[in-house]
């Protein structure tokens, strides 16, 4: 598959097995006994080696299984395939360490040999490509190699290589069709590069970067407004199935599954690229990402989705969703707080916890089979997939454990019924109490805890008796919002513009919340609140209501995002900012700042956002000063130009006024104009131009 395999055709004995570059030795095997008419079965069985763990015929041999072989036995397999050993140790990462696992057996009279699993100790095993073994042999052999997840492509051919031992017949997809994916394995050289010069390992960041995007793979949220993945597995679908006549036959949910890693192949590289860029990951200790819920979480995950030219990822990508960029956000802000005395490359950034990690293809395809039996009948045959694994795993304690578990299972089911045609829900609190000796309560926490390895025919059957049994919020929340329903189907729905009138205290408080908080809430938390008749129309006739008077917190917070936005707060009483009144509110803060005669504690938390937030002259002027500052030193980073801001010709205008009325201006704004010449001249002269 390049240079190397090349250099390997012209040592190797004429009409002998060709070594592919990162082969397992048992896949070579394999091919040495074919040049010789034999099964690799039959080879072995002429006693040619004593085996250190021997494995009988009725076990089976893993797909991805490695055979380790001493001095002797080495030499016997280069004399067969006519291949010297020392170019064979070149080709077959796992040849040098065989002599080394046999002690004082590496250099006996006879050979030895030994069982071992290549991907422990070499990383996942996938299908070569058997275009190129035909190329430089002349056989259409079947080729099993050591394959990292970003080695994936054959570019000469187009065919993206799958693992081994998934269940199914198929070694490869047609990605030719699919430019991008080669072009991603050799940009992710480039990605590896960086991750090295970071401090982090390769591996790692490639298996943070796939959970990330197999993760939104999973999201109907993000399947809603992306329009490149649907197409580029059409087509994927398309041209293999055109070369591969069994596998046209194949569901939909199926090829989703097995197609799923070529195709986000290009968008995992350039999450990696992004995730070990030292200037994007500055954005995240601007997010504080240690808070639940922050108003600023969106600038890192905005400029990913600038990225990946996906404008709408920060819509899916909600802090409040755990997900695995949200845990690798939270790990780097913990790195940068207390640095890991072992280095970046073994930190909790880098390490993607159970419930981020992508779900592989065998699994997968046996829950399919499990949860659609009819549809696996119906293609099984067809596309060659195998419900039992090639390697029948060790059976015994598992099935009674099994059997326990389903057993504890029914029992609280049958508890969650009663609650459910008692109560209408399973917002069931943890520390309720028990109840018929039975803590409900305990175990649905326990069910939401483990979640994500939970079999589908449980999630299945509980979302049946509510479907809001796991909300990705906080369960109180849901337990709140369940009583409020009651409520409101006992009086009717809630009105925003009698401003939540005649309401309970604690509904209409638990209300004010929500409403306060309605921008951070989840769309689907914002639809259940439809559901009491407080709709974005109501919150607005709520937001009217004469004389509403907002919180400071609430104040504080759009006054940090307008200055974060625009860099400064020089806006009068019109201004709004997403629904609040911010230029109403500032006003009132200005005018309590003066008759204090003092700087109070608020005004010096607004100081630290402007220094002239509250400024003794009109605000038009300090606005003007702010787009003269803007204009000649650049916007500052993240900020972006306010409605209706002047331009240049104004600005420029605005400084020869300052001029002509130098004498009438404060000492301040004198300083503050002085500070604009020094930028524009250079000269240091007493006037502004």
């Amino acid at each position: 598959m390049g240079v190397q395999e090349d250099e390997f055709g012209a040592w190797c004995a004429p009409g002998g097995p060709v070594p592919v570059q990162g082969e397992t030795t048992w896949s070579f095997l394999h091919r040495v006994a074919v040049c010789y008419g034999l099964e690799v079965g039959e080879l072995l069985a002429w006693g040619w080696w004593e085996w250190v763990n021997p494995v009988t015929e009725s076990r089976g041999r893993r797909p991805d299984g490695e055979v380790l072989l001493n001095v002797t036995a080495q030499a016997q397999v280069a004399a067969w395939a006519g291949v010297p050993a020392m170019h064979l140790a070149r080709a077959l990462p796992s040849w040098t360490a065989g002599p080394a696992s046999f002690g004082e057996r590496a250099v006996a009279d006879r050979g030895w040999a030994r069982w071992r699993v290549g991907a422990q100790a070499w990383g996942p095993v996938s299908f070569g490509c058997r275009l190129c073994a035909a190329r430089r042999s002349g056989r259409m052999e079947r080729v099993w190699r050591y394959g990292q997840r970003w080695d994936r492509v054959c570019a000469r051919h187009g065919r993206w290589l799958l693992d081994v031992g998934d269940g199914h017949d198929l070694e490869y997809l047609d990605v030719g069709g699919c430019r991008e994916v080669a072009a991603a394995q050799a940009r992710w050289l480039r990605v590896a590069r960086r991750a090295v010069c970071t401090g982090a390992e390769p591996g790692s960041v490639f298996a943070v970067a796939r959970a990330v995007v197999c993760g939104w793979w999973q999201q109907d949220a993000f399947w809603q407004r992306e329009q490149v993945w649907g197409q580029r597995l059409e087509r994927v679908t398309l041209d293999t199935s055109r070369r591969i006549e069994a596998a046209s036959r194949w569901p939909a949910a199926w090829w989703r599954l097995v197609a799923r890693d070529a195709v986000v192949f290009p968008e995992v590289v350039a999450v990696a690229a992004v995730l070990v860029d030292p200037a994007l990951r500055l954005l995240v200790t601007d997010e504080r990402p240690l808070v639940r819920r922050s108003r600023h979480h969106g600038r890192f995950v905005t400029a990913l989705g600038d990225r990946l030219e996906r404008g709408w990822l920060k819509e899916v990508e909600r802090p409040e969703r755990p997900s695995a960029l949200q845990a690798w956000m939270r790990g780097l802000a913990r790195e940068l707080r207390s640095p890991s005395p072992s280095g970046s490359a073994h930190s909790g950034m880098w390490r993607v916890q159970a419930a981020h990690q992508p779900a592989e293809v065998g699994v997968g395809l046996r829950l399919l089979a499990t949860t659609s039996p009819v549809a696996f009948r119906r293609h099984a045959g067809a596309a060659g997939w195998r419900a039992e694994l090639w390697v029948p795993r060790r059976v015994g304690q598992g099935a009674g454990l099994k059997a326990v578990s389903q057993e504890r299972f029914g029992e609280g089911l049958g508890h969650a019924r009663r609650y459910v045609a008692q109560h209408g829900h399973l917002a069931v609190p943890h520390a309720g109490a028990p109840q018929d000796g039975f803590d409900l309560g305990r175990w649905l926490a326990n069910l939401r805890a483990a979640s994500a390895g939970l079999p589908p025919e449980y999630v299945r059957v509980l979302a049946e008796l509510d479907v809001w049994w796991n909300p990705p919020w906080p369960i109180s929340w849901q337990r709140a919002w369940y009583r409020a329903r009651a409520h409101t189907l006992a009086h009717g729905p809630v009105s925003g513009g009698d401003n939540l009138a005649g309401l309970p205290r604690w509904l209409e408080r638990w209300l004010r919340r929500q409403i306060a908080d309605y921008s951070q809430l989840a769309a689907e938390q914002q639809q259940l609140l439809a559901q009491l008749g407080l709709t974005p129309a109501e919150i607005d006739r709520f937001h009217a209501w004469p004389a509403r008077r907002r919180s400071v917190a609430h104040g504080l917070e759009a006054a940090h995002d307008y200055a974060a936005r625009y860099g400064h707060l020089a806006v009068s009483q019109p201004t709004t900012h997403d629904g609040f009144a911010l230029g109403k509110w500032l006003n009132l803060q200005r005018h309590r700042q003066r008759a204090a005669g003092r700087s109070t504690r608020l005004g010096r938390q607004l100081t630290d956002l402007d220094t002239w937030w509250n400024p003794p002259w009109p605000l038009d002027w300090q606005r003007y000063y702010w787009a003269a500052r803007h204009h000649l030193h650049g916007l500052p980073d993240g900020a972006v130009w306010w409605p209706g801001r002047p331009d240049e010709d104004q600005t420029r205008q605005w400084l020869h006024e300052q001029q002509a009325s130098w004498q009438h201006l404060h000492d301040k704004q004198r300083a503050l104009v002085r500070s604009l010449a020094a930028d524009t001249s250079g000269t240091g002269r007493r006037g502004p131009c």
